[in-house]
């Protein structure tokens, strides 16, 4: 049950992001960069979850980006991807034990 909801979650995430980037983020860019979500969502899920469920998510993520958008298949997917799978080298660079 657990699962479920957070699959539904997830995905309530994706068409929410998917909205806004596709609407607002279209219009705004700082010196011609536009902003990603999918790459902090990706990070957030990577940190907390581990890099299995980050790097699944990210490819997911960027085969959807690359489906829905008309661009090359894989490129989103293999960036996405491995932003979730790296998280094992940010985690120990930010939460450092003492």
């Amino acid at each position: 049950m657990k699962k479920a909801i957070t699959i539904a979650i997830l995905c309530i995430v994706f068409i929410i992001i998917y909205l806004l980037e596709l609407n607002f983020f279209s219009w705004f860019t700082i010196a011609g960069i536009k902003p990603n979500l999918f790459i902090i969502l990706t990070l957030f899920v990577g940190l907390y979850a581990g890099s299995k469920p980050g790097l699944g998510l990210g490819i997911f993520y960027g085969l959807l980006i690359d489906i829905l958008g008309n661009s090359l298949i894989g490129i989103s997917a293999v960036a996405l991807g491995a932003i979730g799978f790296l998280r094992r080298n940010i985690r120990k660079k930010l939460f450092k034990k003492q």
